[in-house]
């Protein structure tokens, strides 16, 4: 179920965004965006948190998304896509209602040292965007 739901939001994404899922390869191309996160918070949805079968049917998920591009303003669209893409959005997952998706900042852009382009010296940049998504089992 994490997995599924996982997908779904990165379905939400255009295809004019490069995205990576929980890593990316050696040599990415940029800019692109990372979907990776928590493996969620599992729950009973009744009253005081508790079914009477006391089986989970609430997932509370921390989806991440890491921006990278190669300079300050490719971050920002990267970032701005995908924002647009995901923020009060409602992805689909069968068997599930799901809430619409909450953005909040987690890094603010800055130069990745640990990472130098090819062929230069120069570092690519990077930010880091928080989706929080809570999802009821129908």
């Amino acid at each position: 179920m994490i997995k599924e739901h996982y997908d779904a939001v990165r379905a939400l994404i255009p295809s004019s965004v490069r995205v990576y899922a929980w890593g990316v390869p050696a040599a990415p191309t940029y800019p692109y965006v990372v979907i990776w996160g928590d493996l969620g918070d599992e729950s009973s949805g009744g009253p005081d948190g508790d079914t009477l079968a006391d089986s989970a049917d609430v997932l509370s998920l921390r989806v991440r998304a890491t921006y990278a591009g190669l300079t300050g303003d490719s971050v920002l669209i990267v970032a701005r896509n995908v924002r647009t893409a995901l923020n009060r959005k409602t992805p689909t997952v069968t068997g599930w209602r799901t809430n619409p998706l909450r953005q909040s900042t987690l890094m603010d852009v800055q130069v990745d040292t640990d990472v130098t382009i090819p062929g230069s010296s120069t570092h690519p940049l990077f930010a880091v965007d928080e989706f929080a998504l809570i999802s009821q089992k129908l």
